[in-house]
């Protein structure tokens, strides 16, 4: 999912998402993903990292 929010894929992201919850994963492993794929893929991450957040406030 990190990738997903580098390369600023919505679709890639509501996939992986609902794929690492599905195996488990929570909000705050999730949450550290994202900030991870944040400092990697600079500011227009971020506006994809806040879309990943809301859409597991969705989830």
């Amino acid at each position: 999912m990190a990738i997903a929010v580098t390369v600023r894929c919505d679709g890639c992201i509501a996939f992986h998402l609902h794929d690492a919850i599905a195996a488990g994963a929570d909000r705050d492993e999730i949450t550290e993903a994202i900030g991870v794929a944040v400092l990697m893929g600079g500011g227009p991450s971020v506006v994809y990292g806040c879309e990943a957040l809301k859409a597991l406030g969705q989830l």
